[in-house]
């Protein structure tokens, strides 16, 4: 390209600065909206999966009914696959009624599960503790004498508080996990020095495999990875457990023995005195002995009847909240699979049109230096560097800026965990695909309309095209109506149809951006109105009461209603599958008037599904991670004990994986007498205030181990990345749907330039030959509005069911306010576009517009 050419490409540039800049931005939106959201994922997977590597987290926790040996790290050592495995001592005391805490055994240099320290310093001495950094909640700080509850497995009770940490195994900032002691839940986690516990056994062994592929946390590749992994790992231990039976049993038998061979001396002893020097003491003796020996002969049963111990092998999914993590990562990936697709798609449809329409405009400069002998390519040239520089300018920092700016934005807003350093990837994949868009759209489009333009002969090319000639519309025949319209609508309604292509493109570009704000609005009220959906439409009790004896009645003034109940967190799995869900099992005492408490409603809603004992009724969202139904079975994993429960019904749910069954059902399933744990209590008062009076009224009360508020606890469900997401979108959708418009006005204007000339040399005052314009776009917004609500409804429904991951199971709704505002945002962006074209059209010269073409 010569040096005037190039100029004349600069001049192209300048003298069009607003289209320029409008084709800039709406790639840019484009593809920042498309690499952001689209980054998002995995950027939170990577920042995951950095925190793990960096603090060791353990793949696998082996566990075991009976305790665990060192002939057992032996045993797990041999396996080639393992790169690393440590004994670990924990036990879980019930430090007060209302405060449950997991006592770990802490060793210096750890090799896996590695604390991150918080404030303070690590323990060093046996007199020292770092307790969870949630325990700062319960008034704990760094100096503190702190006292544990009298236990078997620690050599002593009290200990000074050095420090505050936080562990790998616990990503949230909240959950602690469940035990059977007390209310069911620990409340935070604490570290002595190991050789503070007396244990012989071990509580588990954490394992960490060997990873070649450097498979990342959180991806099907790493879960697919460990599975394999964790089966052969329990080949390697399939001896153990009828090892470890015959241990345990020589053990006591040994013991047995001793007291046996102790008994048999002592009756050796006494049978030799004399009958005349027997006394009392000496036949009280004798029975004491005969009643011993008959006690060690019961011992020797029961020596015999020891099980084999079951050893359980828990991945990283079984940590609390570990799944939660990438489960809200996952449905963020599903949400950046279909929304910035389609806002790229609008946005690479609006930039072909400009560009093609440029072009077009320009056909006649192309006609002139045909005539003077330049060549295609040197005539192509000047709109392949325009396009190329608008594609590559849009692409390249709408990428960059999506890419640093909006991942590390929604990370910054997820406060329910413990990961504070946010790691990012380069997504060299979704940089190139929108590098590609945006240049499809510029370059593509220039290319496609020279390529047409360039066949025809110079003077053809010189001429203007004929405008198009007006044709009779449908309206017109309806008689009655059309006699009832003025002059200026009956044109205005003629040229709607006169200019199809141009029409289609307005309606798609209003529609594409009201229909994405539309589903932003639409998640959000998904996202808003998960716990009403739950506590108001599926389970209706304010608080669960944690009791020693559940028969007790409790007494407030807010309780209205209370009932009995067994709730126990359990594990399910497919009878087929590799699904592990964590599950609330509710067992109420008795099945009248349960509908008070929990609504039993079939999926659609259609009938009420009935406690029977015949089986269980599962939650919508675990019967679909189990691929259950009425009459498949599942495998339920109660206190360590496998059990094939039939199921009877799915009933609809939001939140959480629930269970529901008879007391009769729950004895034939775990073969052991019924006891109610809890009571499901109905308040009248549910305001914070009035929870804290009511929960402190409640404890001081005999046998109350605990009391909770679920709906009020499940306000800290991990949504908050969507949420941001959302905010994003619909900035987003807003800012293009501006950006839209104000190209297609643009388009409109330059294509009927002569034309709105005319009208004006007739005598149409400034505001006349406005309205001859915006009668036009008022009519585009309003049909484009109706349309984006229709495809706002559909990429709602299909977002929602992507981002249905883990315990979750979006309620499908769109609130009116959703349609109101997305009609005004768009409306008023119309509007704006309206002012300025207002003045743009003020400014057309008459005499320049209406100068002859040739």
């Amino acid at each position: 390209m010569n040096r005037t050419y190039f100029k004349s490409t600069m001049r192209e540039i300048s003298d069009s600065v607003g289209r320029f800049v409008s084709i800039v931005l709406i790639i840019l939106l484009g593809s920042l909206l498309y690499v952001g959201i689209r980054s998002v994922g995995p950027d939170l997977n990577q920042t995951a999966s950095h925190y793990f590597e960096k603090q060791k987290l353990s793949d696998v926790k082996v566990t075991s009914t009976m305790g665990l040996t060192n002939s057992d790290l032996t045993s797990i050592k041999q396996n080639k696959q393992v790169k690393q495995a440590m004994p670990v001592h924990m036990t879980t005391l019930q430090k007060r009624r209302n405060q449950i805490v997991s006592v770990y055994g802490y060793q210096n240099g750890s090799k896996l599960d590695r604390l991150k320290l918080v404030s303070g310093k690590l323990p060093t001495k046996n007199n020292q503790i770092v307790l969870d950094k949630k325990a700062k909640q319960n008034g704990y700080k760094i100096g503190d004498t702190y006292r544990l509850p009298k236990s078997a497995s620690l050599k002593r009770r009290t200990f000074k508080v050095v420090g505050f940490v936080n562990s790998p195994q616990y990503v949230s900032s909240t959950d602690r996990g469940t035990t059977n002691l007390g209310s069911g839940t620990v409340n935070y986690f604490a570290y002595v020095p190991k050789a503070v516990f007396k244990q012989k056994e071990y509580a588990l062994i954490a394992v960490q495999f060997r990873n070649p592929k450097h498979y990342a946390a959180g991806t099907d590749q790493y879960n697919s990875y460990i599975d394999r992994q964790k089966t052969k790992l329990k080949h390697t231990m399939r001896n153990r457990p009828s090892a470890r039976q015959k241990q345990l049993q020589t053990t006591a038998q040994n013991k047995l023995d001793k007291q046996s061979a102790k008994i048999t001396k002592e009756e050796k002893q006494l049978a030799k005195v004399p009958a005349a020097y027997q006394t009392a003491k000496t036949k009280a003796a004798k029975k004491e002995l005969i009643a011993a020996k008959a006690k060690v002969k019961k011992a020797e049963a029961k020596v015999k009847a020891i099980a084999k111990p079951t050893y359980l092998y828990n991945d990283r999914s079984t940590n609390p909240e570990y799944q939660d993590y990438f489960d809200e990562s996952h449905s963020i990936a599903a949400i950046a699979i279909i929304f910035p697709g389609f806002f790229l798609f609008i946005a690479i449809l609006i930039t072909f049109t400009t560009v093609s329409r440029m072009v077009e405009t320009n056909r006649r400069e192309v006609g002139l230096m045909r005539a003077l002998g330049y060549t295609k390519h040197e005539i192509a040239m000047k709109y392949i560097v325009y396009t190329l520089l608008a594609g590559i300018l849009g692409a390249g920092l709408g990428g960059a800026l999506g890419m640093l700016t909006l991942p590390q934005f929604v990370f910054s807003l997820l406060s329910n965990n413990n990961l504070s350093d946010f790691v990012g990837v380069i997504p060299w994949a979704y940089l190139a695909q929108t590098m590609v868009a945006g240049l499809v759209a510029t370059l593509g489009s220039a290319l496609i309309v020279l390529t047409i333009n360039l066949r025809e002969v110079p003077t053809n090319l010189m001429r203007e095209r004929a405008p198009k000639a007006g044709k009779r519309i449908l309206m017109e025949r309806i008689k009655p109506l059309w006699k009832r319209l003025s002059f200026n609508q009956k044109v205005s309604y003629r040229n709607l149809f006169r200019y199809k292509g141009r029409m289609l493109m307005t309606i798609v570009g209003i529609a594409g951006c009201t229909g994405l704000i539309l589903t932003g609005f639409g998640i959000q009220n998904s996202v808003d109105d998960l716990i009403p959906a739950q506590y108001e439409n599926v389970q209706h009790f304010q608080a669960i009461v944690t009791m020693d004896k559940a028969t007790r009645q409790i007494h407030a003034g807010q309780i209205s209603a209370q009932k009995s109940a067994l709730i126990k967190s359990v594990t399910a799995r497919p009878t087929h599958g590799t699904a592990n869900d964590t599950v609330s099992m509710v067992v109420p005492k008795a099945t009248t008037n349960f509908e008070k408490y929990v609504s039993l409603k079939s999926v659609n809603g259609s009938k009420k599904i009935k406690l029977t004992n015949k089986g269980v009724i599962l939650s919508e969202k675990l019967a679909t991670d189990m691929n259950a139904k009425a009459g498949s079975t599942i495998i339920l994993q109660i206190s360590g004990k496998k059990v094939r429960a039939k199921v009877t019904g799915v009933i609809k749910n939001y939140a959480g994986h629930w269970l529901y069954t008879t007391p009769t059902y729950y004895h034939k399933l775990t073969n052991k007498t019924y006891h109610a744990t809890s009571r499901l209590v109905k308040t009248t008062q549910v305001k914070k205030a009035q929870r804290e009076k009511l929960s402190r009224k409640l404890l001081k009360q005999t046998g109350v181990l605990n009391v909770s508020f679920p709906q009020y606890a499940a306000g800290e469900l991990s949504t908050g990345g969507l949420g941001s997401v959302v905010l994003i979108m619909i900035v987003m959708s807003g800012a293009l749907a501006l950006v839209v418009l104000y190209n297609l006005t643009n388009i409109n204007i330059s294509e009927r330039i002569r034309e709105l000339a005319t009208i004006k040399v007739l005598g149409f005052y400034d505001r006349e030959v406005t309205a001859y314009v915006a009668r036009e776009n008022v009519i585009f917004t309003v049909v484009g509005i109706v349309a984006g609500w229709g495809i706002g409804v559909f990429l709602h429904q299909f977002i929602m069911v992507k981002a249905q991951t883990g315990s979750i199971l979006f309620p499908m709704v769109i609130h009116y306010p959703g349609y109101i505002w997305s009609a005004l945002i768009t409306g008023l962006f119309s509007l704006i576009i309206g002012v300025l074209t207002h003045y743009k059209l003020k400014g057309i010269e008459m005499l320049d517009a209406l100068a002859a073409s040739e």
